[in-house]
Formats: structure tokens, C-alpha cells, sequence
């Protein structure tokens, strides 16, 4: 694939953003953190660059949106692209690593599976967290879930059996494990010694890409 970010340029932003969580917000010498901060919501912003950056088609980018799912119910994918038409075909999910959830990530897709299923074809709508106003859309009927995991590492002995479980059960929900080797969170190496630590599985983006931009 012809990148406009390469995938090696979104994994250098990562270990930046894990860096960066590391120390406060607001300078003073006198204060240091503890735990880092939380990069989920940079992340998200990121890898929506990423994907817009690579996609040729023209659609929006709705981050965190808070949408309506089965009548009354609330659901928060990280990332909605919805094409100039007002179709929504893809949702999209990013997690670092899946390492909280000891029962493994096969579950927590399956449930997407069926809340994808109950939705297609159906009209939604809702509002920018900018200003409010109401965006209305329909949903494919080729809605994909997709759920991007950045790393293997930290995410369990089960996510190699989830991963080969969801290409070949679900129907809706697709599993991506962006890299191996080196967390882009490790400590005591410079982030040029983490990037080329870090292998990054080009296969899985480019498969992930794909379904995407068709």
C-alpha cells in the first residue's frame, strides 16, 4: 500500500503519547506523576488520522460518539466513519492491549456481533460533541465492527486462540493485533530503540485498511 502515514510513522506517535503520559500536564519541578496518564482518547484521535490520512474515500470521522443501538440503548464505539451519503459502514474500537480482560477478547466481540446485526439497515442519529448539532445516518448493511488491538504484548495467552476464533466465527466483528515484540509503553530505552523493538504486524493493517477503503 501507498502510506500518507506510514504505519511505523503511527506506532513513533504512539510511543510518543506514552511518553508524553508520563509526565503532568502543567509543568512544575516539584510535581511528578505516579501512574502515567490514560492516552486512550489521544489514541483514538490518532488512529483516526491514520485511517484518513490512508483512506482515498471522502467520509467523517466521529470520535467516542455516543450513538443509539437497539431502540434505547447506548453504545460508544471509539470511531465512526460515515461516508458523504450518510451511510455508516464501518465502527471501530482501539485498545492497547487487551491485558484487563483475563477471559480473553472473543467475548467482548461476539457481543458486538449481535448488536452489529440488530442494527444494519437501521437509521440513527446524534449529536457533535462540538456543537451540539444532530447528524443523522443509516447504517450499512455491510456495517463492520472492527477492533484494533496495538499490541500483543500484555494482552494474554488467549488472544492468539481469540484472534483465529473471530476470523473464523463472527461474521460482523473483525480482530486486528497491530504488533508484537516490545510494548510502545516499555521503560529504560530510547523511542528509537522501542520502535525498532516493536514488530509491527503489516499484514494486519493492511488487511485492516483494505476493508476500509473498499
Amino acid at each position: 500500500m501507498k502510506y500518507k502515514m506510514t504505519p511505523k510513522e503511527y506506532f513513533r506517535k504512539i510511543i510518543e503519547l506514552y511518553e508524553k503520559s508520563k509526565i503532568p500536564q502543567f509543568y512544575n519541578p516539584n510535581i511528578q506523576r505516579g501512574r502515567s496518564a490514560s492516552i486512550s482518547s489521544e489514541l483514538e484521535d490518532l488512529t483516526a488520522l491514520f485511517i484518513a490520512l490512508n483512506n482515498p474515500n471522502q467520509c467523517k470521522y466521529f470520535i467516542d460518539q455516543p450513538m443509539k443501538f437497539l431502540g434505547s440503548t447506548t453504545k460508544y464505539p471509539d470511531i465512526v466513519i460515515q461516508k458523504t451519503d450518510g451511510v455508516i459502514d464501518h465502527l471501530i474500537d482501539v485498545k492497547t492491549d487487551f491485558g484487563w480482560n483475563r477471559n480473553g477478547i472473543y467475548a467482548f466481540c461476539d457481543k458486538w456481533e449481535k448488536a452489529i446485526a440488530a442494527v444494519k439497515g437501521k437509521e440513527t442519529s446524534f449529536k457533535r460533541g462540538l456543537d451540539k448539532k444532530l447528524v443523522s445516518g443509516i447504517f450499512s448493511e455491510n456495517l463492520k465492527y472492527h477492533v484494533l488491538v496495538i499490541t500483543r504484548r500484555n494482552s494474554g495467552k488467549q488472544i492468539n486462540k481469540d484472534h483465529s476464533r473471530v476470523m473464523e466465527e463472527l461474521k460482523n466483528v473483525y480482530l486486528y493485533v497491530l504488533s508484537d515484540g516490545l510494548h510502545p509503553n516499555a521503560y529504560g530505552l530510547h523511542a528509537d530503540e522501542k520502535l525498532d523493538s516493536i514488530q509491527i504486524e503489516y499484514s494486519e493493517i493492511e488487511r485492516f485498511l483494505k476493508s476500509i477503503i473498499q
